[in-house]
């Protein structure tokens, strides 16, 4: 037991314990647990200082947990949580947070709830009371559920692809619910083609801090910090330690950055751990070496370069430095760059990415040197060229090109034609590669 009223006990024993937990509905909700494993249990009610982490399986929550629980880290390592109870009123100064959307432990609460904010994501959560938040309650992500038997009341509640249940609500600044619509229409998303991406209504951002929060992503990682949010709580003023500190952490958060702190120095920051940091780079920074410098880094960040900066001779820096042939404008194409992005590429050569006009036989012929030529069977078909025809160019070119024919277009008549060229004159090196793929020979009963 510490301070705060928190011990970890058993499974076993809190079904002993508590054995109206044993009934609900998410208690042990995949069957999986074992008596052994513990649960983080509060007998009574709980006033806490700060945020409180539900993400119990997450090395940083559980680094915060050995606070809680006064032990090591180590210790904390060796016990398996499957879920928090507190059987009482749960009041808290700060934020709840399940940032992990995917899972999260069991959360029981018998009783109210008080908190700045509360982010529900992965996490079974049941709360037999009420939820009263400061600023906004979030439920977002389809693999949690949250089911609230009182009133949610909170300026702002919303609801992502979430499996949010509640006996009623209070919202007077803002609701969301895309589970239900029904919500007003002002509120509902806007898809912005540009980015792809959901903005969220400007119903809600009016009433952000942060004017260049635009989606639900953003707002929830203020969220995950456990930051105050709305302007009517006058949230206090950030420097540009903060922000430097934020973009160390998550290159997107560039995005939101006020124009008087994103300097040069904080761009680099971002661009140094992702070049799709780019779209939220001042305009006045991205120049020709700027762009040359990051494409000569990574040929991948070619896709985020602005249209006025790719020329053909930065498309073939992408591709030497290793790209794929759809991030680079078709109007570069040429056999000579296609090729170059297969040989430098990261990854198997798509022959699916070449538009019909630049197949030819020649760079099917490179493309089965280069790779497995996973995809010849229907480039050929498509284009109408002879599949046997390419291949036996390829074994012209070499003995060392047996390999990848064999171990990727192997037939009768390829093996027939390869053995007359090399059957004799390089009888040792042909009996290296019967012997290396001799399963695909005796399969078609081939002896040679």
């Amino acid at each position: 037991m510490n301070k705060l009223g928190f011990e970890l006990i058993t499974i076993k024993e809190v079904k002993i314990e508590y054995p109206f937990l044993v009934e609900r509905e998410g208690f042990d909700y995949f069957e999986e647990w074992e008596d052994q494993d513990f649960f983080l249990v509060a007998n009574g009610n709980v006033n806490f200082e700060g945020n409180f982490y539900l993400d119990l399986y997450e090395d940083k929550e559980k680094k915060w947990l050995t606070n809680i629980l006064n032990l090591s880290l180590k210790e904390i390592d060796t016990r398996r949580i499957e879920g928090i109870l507190i059987n009482g009123d749960f009041s808290i100064n700060g934020t709840i947070i399940n940032a992990e959307g995917d899972y999260g432990p069991y959360i029981y609460i018998n009783g109210d709830v008080a908190c700045q904010s509360m982010l529900l994501g992965g996490s079974y959560v049941e709360i037999k009371g009420n939820v009263k938040a400061k600023e906004v309650v979030m439920t977002s992500y389809n693999h949690g559920n949250f089911k609230c038997e009182g009133l949610i009341e909170a300026p702002v509640f919303i609801v992502e692809d979430h499996y949010t249940i509640f006996a009623e609500r209070k919202n007077d600044l803002f609701y969301y619910n895309d589970k239900t619509d029904d919500f007003d229409a002002k509120n509902e998303c806007e898809y912005d083609e540009v980015s792809g991406e959901d903005i969220i209504s400007a119903e809600l951002r009016k009433h952000l801090d942060n004017p260049l929060i635009e989606t639900f992503e953003e707002l929830k990682r203020e969220l995950e910090f456990g930051e105050l949010i709305l302007k009517q709580n006058n949230p206090p003023a950030k420097n540009y330690e903060y922000w430097h500190k934020r973009v160390l952490l998550n290159y997107r958060d560039l995005k939101l950055v006020p124009k008087e702190f994103k300097t040069e120095e904080l761009c680099n920051l971002a661009l140094n751990s992702s070049y799709h940091a780019l779209p939220f780079i001042d305009e006045n920074l991205i120049t020709v070496e700027f762009c040359d410098k990051l494409v000569g880094k990574d040929g991948f960040a070619i896709q985020v370069i602005p249209d006025e900066f790719i020329t053909k001779e930065l498309c073939f820096k992408a591709a030497e430095s290793g790209t794929m042939l759809r991030l680079i404008p078709e109007e570069y194409y040429s056999e000579e760059l296609i090729l170059l992005v297969f040989k430098k590429g990261k990854h198997q050569p798509d022959i699916n990415d070449v538009p019909s006009e630049f197949i030819t036989e020649s760079l099917l012929e490179e493309y089965v040197k280069i790779g497995k030529g996973l995809w010849l069977d229907k480039a050929c078909k498509e284009n109408e060229m002879d599949k046997l025809s390419i291949l036996k160019k390829v074994v012209d070119s070499g003995i060392e090109y047996l390999d990848t024919v064999l171990g990727n277009h192997f037939s009768k008549e390829i093996v027939d034609y390869a053995f007359s060229i090399y059957g004799s004159k390089n009888k040792e090196e042909w009996n290296k590669y019967v012997q290396k793929h001799n399963v695909k020979f005796e399969r078609l009963g081939l002896k040679y």
